[in-house]
């Protein structure tokens, strides 16, 4: 399934993910009570460590009774913890914050609890499970972040055919961990037409580095001009602290997005509760905002100059199944080079 969503409809749109309140039966003083007794919230994310742990702080200030515990990894880590520990009959983790594909792995494999968070009507739909098992966070536009000391942004590539000139063999970096914008591409220019595309991508020589915060920061100290595929957040990130950093987005952007969830053995679910709340609320979105990152809340301004013109593609198939395809396609397609 896809979803074309507009910015200025994403900041605009209310009251589009709303669910039967059936499933958040306790009040919210009871939930609160009932997090005074567990005393802890054990939080699995992906998002940077000092990030994490801001908003960790600001949770803790709103509920000081309240211990929160982090484990931060990224991708295939996370969820090898996770799936290592459920194997152990462990289920150690309260609330998980990863990329969708975390979520729809987890939600496959009955992993999670239904919750659906009051503040989850602030959502669009799109970002908003339709059984209740988890939301959206923050989307990650996928873009070409690009050096501003080697580049001139009229020379940025803006197609996908000028990623294939000749003046960009070996210079442009990306991560072979991620192969969602490929399928995406695939799918936009249908299989055929898609994998002679790849090929020829792929004779372009790619710096291949896993992890795009890496990848970004080898891009601001020259290793190459650019790095195709990179989140939004992540070059906005280094642009803001004053590195020779911007970026481009092809437009409509394939959009990626980051879920939160509740464990379906979670030790604290009260506290996992009060927390995912938190999370997508106003005050804890405006946080989001302020670590580069677009939120999913409607009305949340961010100072990211240029998200009004693009129009965000958010796809589904990065499904497990779909995601463990894919991977092997873009590794046979890239491995040799």
């Amino acid at each position: 399934m896809q979803a074309v969503i507009r910015i200025w409809f994403l900041q605009a749109l209310i009251l589009a993910g709303i669910f039967p309140s059936s499933i958040n039966a306790a009040s919210p003083d009871a939930v609160v009570e009932a997090a005074k007794k567990e005393g802890v919230l054990v939080f699995y994310t992906s998002m940077t460590v000092g990030q994490a742990q801001e908003m960790l702080n600001a949770f803790k200030a709103k509920y000081p009774f309240l211990e929160p515990k982090m484990y931060r990894a990224v991708g295939e880590r996370l969820l090898t913890k996770i799936m290592t520990e459920v194997q152990a009959g462990r289920y150690e983790f309260d609330v998980v914050q990863s990329a969708e594909t975390q979520a729809y792995f987890l939600k496959k494999r009955n992993l999670l609890m239904k919750y659906v968070s009051p503040e989850t009507k602030f959502l669009p739909k799109p970002f908003v499970d339709p059984q209740g098992y988890w939301a959206a966070v923050y989307i990650m536009p996928n873009v070409i972040a690009y050096n501003t000391q080697l580049v001139k942004r009229a020379e940025v590539p803006k197609t996908n055919e000028d990623l294939l000139n000749p003046k960009w063999k070996g210079k442009i970096g990306m991560d072979p961990t991620k192969p969602e914008w490929f399928a995406w591409t695939l799918k936009q220019m249908g299989e055929e037409k898609g994998l002679a595309y790849m090929k020829k991508l792929a004779a372009q020589d790619l710096r291949f580095h896993p992890g795009l915060s890496l990848l970004t920061n080898l891009l601001a100290s020259g290793e190459f001009p650019l790095v195709l595929n990179d989140y939004l957040h992540t070059a906005e990130e280094i642009k803001r602290k004053g590195g020779p950093v911007d970026w481009v987005a092809q437009n409509p952007v394939y959009t990626k997005f980051q879920p939160i969830e509740i464990g379906a053995k979670a030790p604290h679910p009260n506290a996992a509760k009060l927390f995912v709340d938190f999370v997508l609320s106003a005050e804890g979105q405006k946080m989001i905002a302020s670590f580069a990152r677009v939120p999913t809340r409607a009305g949340i301004p961010t100072n990211i100059q240029g998200l009004e013109k693009l129009t965000y593609v958010v796809d589904e198939f990065s499904a497990a199944d779909d995601f463990n395809k894919n991977y092997e396609l873009f590794q046979k397609i890239f491995e040799k080079r």
